[in-house]
């Protein structure tokens, strides 16, 4: 299986094919972390094999920067084209939507699991699961955060 993690030591974000037993090291720093055998197959990830998490959730596989660079180009030929760039550019998108497929993500680690196909349960991006999975918040600290500023958006 593809993945796109990042070193817990130096930072660099990395693409590796995922073995059972085996490990992952940073081409940069040498740093290795233990790969758990359990929990994934080839075609499924119920638990984070990097570290142990068993929140996922799906998201395209689509380059980000590509997206933005789409964008751009249509809004720059907008002048020149009377905006039927950002309608083509549009059913670019669209046509790419349709065709990628999922990818799925650690909450915990942000490791993408590029050839996973998404099992039952996970779901869109949940930023409230995000915050308390990766920043250690509780959902008691969330739900208080979130009452004061219903209160305060009143007053």
């Amino acid at each position: 299986m593809r993945i796109r993690t990042q070193c817990r030591d130096c930072g660099l974000p990395f693409n590796e094919r995922l073995l059972a037993g085996g490990e992952l090291v940073c081409p940069k720093c040498g740093a290795t972390r233990a790969v758990a055998a359990e929990g994934w197959s080839e075609r499924q990830v119920n638990a984070c094999p990097i570290c142990g998490c068993s929140h996922l959730y799906r998201q395209r596989d689509f380059n980000r920067g590509l997206g933005c660079l789409l964008v751009a180009v249509g809004a720059v030929l907008v002048p020149w084209t009377y905006g039927l760039s950002l309608i083509l550019l549009s059913l670019v998108d669209l046509w790419l939507y349709r065709r990628l497929r999922d990818a799925v993500v650690c909450y915990r680690c942000d490791t993408v699991y590029r050839d996973a196909r998404p099992a039952t349960g996970q779901d869109d991006f949940d930023l409230l699961k995000h915050d308390v999975l990766k920043y250690g918040k509780s959902w008691q600290e969330v739900e208080e955060i979130e009452a004061r500023r219903g209160l305060s958006s009143d007053g």
